[in-house]
């Protein structure tokens, strides 16, 4: 791309040129940061100006291929981009710019209707000759799509796979060109709050005005590219150089979600609306997070007093913006220093002075005007005071003391704008509803709240039958009008019935000489009935509802289905549904009036909607909350943000190759390393290793046990290992035992150097069993094995050869699923499904990462989903561990001291017993990375020729039985004599057994069985995947078959 050549050395006159700049800038400091995954939060994904460019220049390679051919200097063609803001929108927008295309971004939340009308209305008399073209993302409800091709001609978004591609730099004339400077470059649109949304135009020169404001500072958004404030925010970063860290558009934003996304940023400011510092503020996780920036800027609408008061006295340093699309950015708070604490009093920048006016309105008020030459304007509506200048119809305050210094009071033209930045008309619903005969006024109210509400001012003859109807009756009368008046009305303006509130007769409703309402002072007077219809509207109760988590989730989904959204189950996700953060809000009142809490409503925050997902989890965490273990639910949505960092730190790589297949080096020797050779299943695979005829070398990695430890210690570890599990005499003339510290990232550990560096260059085949298996600590106590799975793929990384790493995970990441349900061949669909077991939690981060780096890097990678190991039948001792969970609870009923003599029967989700033997899993493991050469199994998944791509196995027995039905008869008929009790009475038993835990050391899971949740259904695990891969697996034996328990019992008896 030529030489790099310093900004400041050279005009820049087009959006396109800017980026070609960023290209071949020296400095290469990340431009944007977006999630890397859909659904991310945390693992950000930052992206040099060189990269980006790569990725529009292969995205505009793509359109041309499309149909969207290279543009003349002087054609023009509006193509509308319809899609939450992610990488794939940002790459859209600027690969149409740089084939000379106008995006004109338009909001999701449109009616298909207008989005038409707007297409329509923005054409050229030659485009109307032609199709309309609207790019947009899946996202968009299949209805809205319906109806949008009916009209114009949808094509999807660019994708990753089509963009992210080295090709030829695609030839467009003129893209450096000063007679561009002033041409259409973008259009956005107004909110529409007066009707049909006003296409604004932005010229190259607007855009590239953003560096006159930009800040030398790293930023986190919550804000789409299509707010105008948004979209400058992301010029200030382009301009700067400095990292813009982004939200995911197609991620709900709570309380959780963004604490997480910012903490994970660490940025100098914060973009944002009002609507996301109420939620950061709920808890004090959001508001550490917020303090930690050099200052916290929103602009959209107000935000409440009190919360900037709140934020303020705990150190966030907030800083309000104000400007329009119409204006661009005309005043800022955040500049001050943080011993000025007027955070609500904005202050124009001074290259803004020269081009604004505050003129007085009324009564101290005055409305702020835009003068034509401020580059940020766009338009003009007016030629007082001056021509071409932009009124903004907004009134401001002037600060007693600080000089040009201005506090937002409201509209002049009364839109009402609510807290999350929409802004609403109110003059349309109120004169529906007030052409009601019983109806005197209706006034609408919501400014910098979440719902709007209404009033209605009952007319002096508003009776039927000849008496006077009560408030109640009044309501039920009117009603239909105000459902037809929703209906014509945005769903984030619909009014609900418990905010309608009814002022009697004997009330006026404050009205100036021409008849039209002063609302100011109809808010000022009837500021207690409005405050009241908030807190019982919104937070009153109508009837207290104790219902089960069953019935309970049964009634969100009515709840939701009221709302008007088709989902099909307690399973459906809100968001996807089509769920906004008003609509979640909605819902949490409907909670608040209708379902009892136990009184501990202020845990049910303001995006719990959001934060549960679906019906059944919002029914757990509401009964969680009634029954006053809410605290635990949050820890546990703590834990799920911790998962997301670790998932994060652990997916990214210092050493990353171009292509991971371009530095493949095929070896026909096979060289493995293993991790936990010394453990129950490891020393069952070493045996497997050491019987194929495809593998010529293994090293074995050995973890110290003591503190003076070298290789030979390693080998002698080993030995001895592998006698107490019934190998001895295996030959080992195949294994180099080495001790090593898999969490040292340079050499795992492993000494002296040049058996690293041997074991780098000659490895092919990394089996990872090794982990911690503790069913008691937390998942932080687990990054050590976390960060050693991470440093193993970096060996693969950097290894000449293409290494498969198969990952020993286990069934235990989906054991908080309720069943009935089938486990597929795939991935944990949240991070909520391992439970509250760091063990679990730990090898669901680590599943993740594996699938990270196996889609982003190239790795070949598999994930095992191990479940129950129960000793071999052809290899191996008998002796099951006597120290794990089920032979503790079979041994409890042996008899002997300490003796409870008795079985439980367990619950009917936990009762199908699908336990594999050893010596099987362990063949199964090899046969999968084609290391043992089997008939009609030879191909090897890791030489990129087999075709196979599964990265998940689930390893289960297929050939399972019933823990009732067959396994506690087989144990009476291997001689235990035992009584069968009920789970519950089976607990209480053992608890009051002895303590002493040498006689009866089943008393040491009293906790952990107690935690134990009780499913109403199985969890099945297809195994459909594994079988065809494996003939070992496919033809495995059930447990229970050819006496195989009684040696087991027999086994434990000598030990006993």
């Amino acid at each position: 791309m030529g030489s790099a050549v310093a900004v400041e050395t050279q005009e820049i006159w087009t959006l396109s040129q800017l980026f070609r700049q960023r290209a071949i800038d020296e400095d290469q400091t990340p431009l944007v940061a977006f999630p890397r995954s859909r659904d991310g939060v945390i693992d950000f994904e930052r992206l040099s100006g060189a990269a980006l460019y790569r990725f529009i220049n292969g995205g505009a390679k793509t359109l041309v291929e499309r149909g969207f051919p290279v543009l003349r200097p002087d054609e023009r063609i509006v193509v509308g981009v319809c899609s939450p803001t992610d990488l794939d929108y940002l790459v859209t927008i600027f690969a149409l710019i740089k084939l000379g295309y106008i995006p004109m971004q338009i909001s999701p939340r449109l009616a298909p209707r207008a989005m038409v009308d707007l297409l329509k209305l923005v054409q050229s008399p030659e485009e109307d000759k032609k199709e309309t073209v609207l790019l947009c993302g899946e996202s968009l409800p299949p209805e809205k799509l319906h109806s949008l091709r009916q009209n114009l001609k949808l094509h999807l978004l660019l994708t990753r796979e089509e963009y992210d591609q080295d090709v030829e730099e695609v030839d467009v004339p003129n893209m450096i060109d000063a007679g561009r400077y002033d041409r259409q470059c973008i259009i956005l649109h107004s909110s529409g709050s007066t009707g049909l949304p006003t296409p604004i135009d932005y010229s190259h020169r607007k855009l590239l005005a953003a560096a006159a404001y930009a800040q030398d500072a790293t930023a986190f958004i919550t804000l789409p590219f299509s707010h105008a404030l948004g979209m400058m925010s992301y010029m200030q970063a382009f301009a700067k150089r400095r990292t813009m860290f982004a939200m995911s558009g197609h991620v709900p934003q709570t309380h959780v979600t963004v604490t997480a996304a910012l903490t994970e940023a660490q940025p100098d400011i914060m973009w944002t609306v009002p609507y996301v510092l109420k939620l950061l503020a709920e808890q004090p996780a959001g508001v550490e997070a917020l303090r930690r920036c050099r200052f916290v800027s929103s602009g959209g609408s107000r935000l409440p007093d009190d919360v900037g008061n709140f934020l303020t006295e705990r150190g966030v340093h907030l800083g309000m913006q104000f400007g329009s699309t119409e204006t661009g950015l005309l005043m800022s708070s955040a500049y001050r220093s943080r011993e000025d604490k007027a955070w609500n009093y904005l202050r124009p920048p001074p290259h803004v002075v020269p081009y604004i006016r505050f003129e007085l309105v009324d009564q101290g008020q005055y409305e702020c005007v835009v003068l034509a030459g401020h580059k940020g304007k766009t338009m003009s509506n007016s030629d007082q005071p001056e021509p071409n200048s932009w009124r903004t119809g907004d009134l401001f305050e002037p600060h007693p003391q600080i000089p040009n210094a201005w506090k937002f009071v409201s509209r002049m033209d009364d839109r009402i704008a609510l807290i999350n930045g929409e802004k609403m008309l109110p003059l349309p619903f109120e004169s529906r509803v007030k052409a009601h005969s019983l109806v005197r006024e209706a006034v609408m109210f919501g400014i910098d709240r979440e719902v709007p509400g209404l009033l209605l001012f009952r007319a002096v003859d508003a009776h039927t039958d000849g008496r006077r109807v009560s408030d109640e009756e009044f309501v039920d009368l009117i009603w239909p009008v105000v459902i037809e008046a929703n209906s014509q009305a945005e769903s984030f303006s619909q009014v609900m019935r418990e905010m309608v509130v009814v002022v009697p007769e004997t009330r006026e409703c404050p009205m100036t000489d021409k008849n039209s309402i002063k609302r100011a002072q109809v808010y000022r007077e009837f500021a207690k009935e409005i405050e009241a219809a908030y807190h019982v509207g919104l937070h009153g109760r109508s009837q207290s509802l104790r219902l089960s988590e069953s019935a309970l989730g049964d009634w969100i989904v009515d709840a939701v289905r009221s709302q008007g959204f088709a989902i099909s189950d307690a399973y459906a996700d809100f968001f996807s549904a089509g769920m906004d953060s008003l609509q979640a809000t909605r819902l949490r009142s409907q909670i608040l009036r209708n379902i009892d809490l136990g009184g501990h409503e202020e845990q049910c925050t303001t995006m719990i909607a959001f934060e549960c997902g679906n019906a059944r989890n919002l029914a757990e965490r509401l009964c969680a909350i009634r029954t006053g273990i809410g605290h635990q639910k949050r820890q546990l949505h703590d834990t799920t943000m911790e998962m997301q960092a670790l998932i994060a730190k652990y997916s990214r790589f210092s050493f990353i190759p171009p292509k991971i297949e371009e530095n493949v080096k095929k070896s026909g020797s096979k060289v493995v390393v293993l991790t936990g050779a010394t453990g129950f299943l490891g020393s069952h695979i070493l045996a497997a290793l050491i019987a194929s005829k495809k593998v010529h070398k293994i090293y074995a990695l050995i973890r110290p046990h003591h503190r003076v430890f070298n290789n030979a210690v390693a080998s002698s570890q080993l030995a001895a290992a592998l006698q107490d599990k019934g190998f001895a005499g295996l030959p080992l003339e195949k294994v180099i035992c080495v001790h090593h510290d898999l969490t040292k990232a340079d050499n795992l550990g492993i000494e002296p150097p040049h058996l690293y560096e041997a074991l780098k260059e000659e490895a092919t085949h990394i089996i990872h069993c090794a982990w911690a298996v503790n069913f008691t600590i937390a998942l932080p106590a687990f990054e050590p094995q976390i960060a050693g799975l991470h440093n193993l793929l970096s060996l693969c990384m950097q290894s000449k050869n293409r290494v498969c790493l198969q990952f020993c995970s286990s069934i235990g990441v989906a054991q908080a699923i309720q069943g009935p349900v089938v486990i597929p061949s795939s991935a944990m669909p949240s991070l909520d499904t391992g439970g509250e077991l760091g063990y679990a939690q730990s090898k669901l981060v680590g599943e993740r990462i594996i699938e990270s780096a196996v889609k982003n890097h190239g790795l070949s990678a598999m994930v095992l989903r191990i479940g129950q190991i129960v000793p071999g039948r052809r290899r191996g001792a008998k002796l099951w561990n006597p120290s794990e969970a089920i032979p503790l609870m079979i041994r409890a009923a042996m008899q002997g001291k300490g003796s409870i003599g008795s079985l439980p029967i367990l619950c009917p989700g936990r009762d199908v017993c699908d336990w594999i033997e050893a010596d099987t899993l362990a063949d199964t493991v090899v046969q999968l990375a084609g290391l043992d050469a089997v008939e009609g199994y030879n191909a090897d998944p890791c030489d990129g020729s087999s075709g196979r791509d599964r990265i998940f196995y689930n390893l289960v027995n297929p050939r399972a039985f019933s823990w009732k039905n067959d396994l506690l008869p087989a144990l009476r008929d291997a001689g235990l004599v035992f009584e069968i009790l009920s789970w519950q009475d089976w607990l209480d038993r053992l608890a009051s057994s002895t303590d002493e835990l040498s006689l009866n050391p089943s008393k040491k899971l009293l906790g952990f069985w107690t935690k134990q949740t009780q499913r109403e259904g199985p969890l099945r695990f297809d195994t459909t995947v594994s079988e065809a891969a494996s003939p070992a697996f496919r033809q495995s034996l059930r447990v229970l078959d050819g006496g195989f328990i009684e040696q087991i019992v027999d086994a434990w008896r000598r030990v006993v």
